[in-house]
């Protein structure tokens, strides 16, 4: 290996010089006669004139595969349809729930036959319909599967009180208890939920950015906070970055919310997605971005939503040819990690009506992401935002990913649960009137960095 000193008189001989960064960089590259030639002819090379090749030597070594994308949507819209969609469903989490116990579950419309008796220990499970708290403190569901519904009660006394008062409306559920004259006594529920054997491990190297809820176009659009991150990823630091993931809410787009005008700085979608890549378009070409829409996107609202149209893609294209577009939920594979992309509209769903879950912060995010997990449905409540009844529900956890991925309410947060690294990765928009009536303070400008080898996470903070 050549020292800095030969290094430096091999360029001056062809009238070039280094500076201290550039001379750095070129130190730690293999085969730095062929970088030589790749070099552009310029009195002075400097970092952003090699850093494009050191991430092309890397790239070699990169892998990336898209492993689930939502495809073939359209529905007609009629009952049939959605009838069909909640059979599915259930028929997909029942087997989740049933390999915890030994246990044959029993038809719930067989517990009124006459050979179950008062007293009797039995296994169900089905999806709850219904859900009450009594005067005396008991937790009340009514449990339906495909053959027919059955009551039951949880008694603040039971060890399964707790949970039954946290697992919300429409999850599919398991429950142990005593049948007693037509209703069935709780005491222990189980859950499809993850377990830790399911989830392989996964590694790479470099590093993957993570960052939702831009809101390129919106008043209160942080433009300082996310030009000193586009700097940042064209500086030495970020010299080992592959990969930006963008989870959706690049723009805040029109018309999304009523008088939404009012906040808006540019006011017509396609100036928003222009304005948009004039910041992707500096983004070194070593990295490969990734992304996804949510709600604020020109996308049909009803999820999963299609990747974004061509009429906005081809813009940001023409600015960033490394962008990759995917629906929203969609799962890729870089190397042997697998990330779970969903732009999070459930989460206020699941932060609303799980108790503990409020208020909105770092922890309490990450709390709303492990339920959506043990439930294995991203969107777990039926009826808070639109969903469609496609012929594959795209919307079950089949396969638990290495790290899971959301955005939308604008609060990072990052935890683990069950060897699923969870990473919420908050926004560039600054608190807005509407987010300041729910009483969220929003993380502006901090950003997940993730070690792809190790899958450590370090936020990094722009604001």
């Amino acid at each position: 290996m050549m020292s800095e000193v030969e290094l430096l008189r091999k360029f001056l001989r062809r009238g070039l010089n280094l500076t201290p960064e550039a001379l750095s960089c070129l130190m730690r590259m293999d085969d730095v006669e062929r970088i030589v030639e790749l070099l552009p002819r310029k009195p002075v090379i400097d970092y952003e004139d090699i850093l494009p090749l050191m991430r092309a030597e890397s790239d070699e070594k990169i892998e990336f595969d898209v492993i689930l994308k939502p495809d073939n949507l359209g529905i007609s819209g009629n009952v049939e349809e959605f009838i069909r969609f909640i059979r599915a469903r259930f028929d997909k989490l029942r087997p989740l729930v049933a390999r915890w116990v030994d246990l044959e579950p029993i038809p719930i419309a067989e517990l009124r036959n006459k050979t179950t008796r008062n007293g009797d220990n039995l296994f169900i499970i089905g999806m709850i319909m219904e859900k009450i708290s009594a005067k005396d403190g008991s937790i009340r569901m009514v449990i339906e599967d495909e053959s027919g519904t059955v009551n039951v009660v949880f008694r603040r006394d039971s060890r399964a009180w707790e949970l039954a008062e946290r697992t919300p409306l429409d999850s599919v559920i398991g429950v142990r208890g005593t049948y007693v004259n037509g209703k069935l006594y709780g005491e222990s529920i189980l859950l499809p939920d993850v377990k830790s054997d399911e989830v392989s491990e996964g590694r790479h190297e470099g590093r993957a950015v993570m960052i939702s809820d831009v809101h390129v176009g919106s008043r209160y659009f942080n433009e300082w906070a996310f030009e000193k991150f586009v700097r940042w990823l064209r500086s030495e630091d970020a010299r080992d970055v592959r990969y930006l993931i963008i989870c959706g809410d690049l723009v805040d787009g029109i018309g999304v919310y009523p008088n939404q005008e009012e906040e808006l700085r540019i006011s017509d979608v396609y100036k928003q997605f222009e304005y948009a890549g004039r910041f992707l378009s500096r983004i070194p070409s070593g990295i490969k971005v990734i992304y996804i829409p949510g709600n604020h996107e020109p996308v049909r609202q009803a999820e999963p939503q299609p990747e974004l149209q061509s009429d906005y893609l081809d813009i940001l294209l023409d600015a960033n040819h490394n962008i990759v577009a995917l629906p929203n939920p969609s799962m890729v594979k870089i190397g042997s990690l697998s990330i779970l992309l969903y732009h999070g509209r459930s989460l206020n769903a699941v932060m609303k009506h799980i108790p503990g879950l409020q208020p909105v912060n770092p922890q309490t995010v990450v709390e709303a992401m492990s339920w959506i997990l043990r439930l294995r449905n991203l969107v777990p409540i039926y009826g808070e935002h639109p969903i469609s009844p496609e012929e594959r529900d795209w919307l079950l956890i089949e396969n638990p990913p290495n790290l899971f991925h959301t955005g939308h309410v604008h609060v990072y947060g990052v935890g683990d649960y069950r060897g699923v690294k969870l990473v919420n990765s908050g926004t560039f928009e600054n608190e807005t009137p509407y987010i300041r009536s729910l009483g969220i303070e929003v993380t502006v400008g901090k950003v997940p960095v993730l070690n792809l080898e190790n899958l450590e996470i370090k936020i990094m903070d722009f604001q």
